[in-house]
């Protein structure tokens, strides 16, 4: 009787491990994976309730359209489609504090949701090419400057003094 317990218990651990698999597999051929944590600031977003303002484990995103879709759960994978827009401030660096929980020199995109709620999504500056989706825009814009020559002001007219 004994056997037969731990003989289903093994098997119910490899079906569970191979439907983990199987679930981030068909996730990872969903487009332009990343790896991202996600923290709400402010009320959760209602298709996420449970959503809190310190930072989350590690979890795979990527972009279908203007929507995050977020595989989170080890085992029993739920995924999380939440139509966004960016936020006015952006893309960001991340303080000190946060880049100790999300990886150093790491940027941040603030998100607002449909239902109104704003969520931040960090990433590593690899992959943030991906985290900003169909915001290409905004990933940029901490690029070095283009070497401009200087113009200079014309100093052959003479100012009108004359009133």
């Amino acid at each position: 009787m004994l056997f037969a317990l731990i003989l289903l218990l093994l098997f119910l651990t490899a079906a569970a491990i191979r439907r983990e698999r199987r679930g981030r597999l068909s996730f990872l051929d969903g487009g332009a994976v990343f790896a991202c944590r996600v923290r709400a600031c402010g009320p959760p977003p209602s298709g996420w309730r449970r959503l809190r303002p310190r930072w989350s484990r590690q979890l795979l995103a990527h972009w279908a359209g203007e929507a995050l879709v977020i595989r989170r759960g080890p085992v029993l994978h739920r995924i999380v489609r939440l139509p966004a827009r960016a936020a006015v401030s952006g893309v960001h660096h991340l303080s000190r504090s946060d880049a100790r929980r999300c990886g150093s020199r790491s940027i941040a995109v603030r998100l607002r949701l449909a239902d109104g709620a704003l969520i931040e999504v960090a990433t590593g500056r690899a992959e943030r090419i991906d985290l900003v989706g169909p915001y290409l825009a905004a990933a940029v814009n901490d690029l070095p400057r283009a070497p401009v020559p200087r113009r200079r002001p014309n100093t052959d007219v003479e100012p009108n003094t004359e009133f």
